[in-house]
């Protein structure tokens, strides 16, 4: 039982990786020019590895960010958590997500999302590390990448 909890966070590993095979940068129908006063409070379609996966992120005006990655939400796609401004200008966020079985009926662990932007406007880019648990906290897998992401804004 413990191999497949294992296996189902390595599965979800891999497809939040980019090494599991996708379509590519996922183009929205958006209205880019936004208000720059705005920073990064707002709602963002974010590619990691050059569009090896794709997330809507939200980063509210209280500190909070959440995420939903493209891959199937039974395995485990929403990620909540905290965001900072850095003294250098740059933003830190800090997520964390549930992983659940290929079923998405049992709950083999959980994955933690650190990443590091630079804003530009209504866009940013940045760097990320991901790492997955099992259920004794143990790490199952873990991956760096690359992060850029252009506002979505109200038309």
């Amino acid at each position: 039982m413990k191999y497949i909890s294992i296996l189902a966070s390595a599965v979800c590993a891999l497809a939040l990786s980019g090494a599991a095979t996708h379509a590519g940068i996922v183009k929205l129908p958006h209205n880019v020019g936004a208000p720059k006063a705005q920073g990064i409070v707002g709602t963002w379609l974010a590619s990691y590895n050059g569009g090896e996966r794709n997330a809507i992120a939200q980063w509210q005006a209280g500190g909070t960010s959440s995420q939903l990655v493209d891959f199937a939400s039974r395995t485990g796609n929403a990620l909540l958590g905290d965001w900072k401004k850095n003294d250098d200008g740059s933003f830190s966020v800090f997520l964390t997500g549930w992983t659940f079985n290929n079923k998405g009926n049992k709950l083999t662990g959980y994955f933690t999302k650190a990443e590091t932007e630079t804003l530009s406007g209504d866009t940013y880019s940045g760097m990320l590390h991901v790492t997955f648990y099992d259920l004794d906290g143990n790490i199952v897998f873990q991956a760096d990448g690359t992060v850029s992401a252009t506002r979505i804004s109200a038309q």
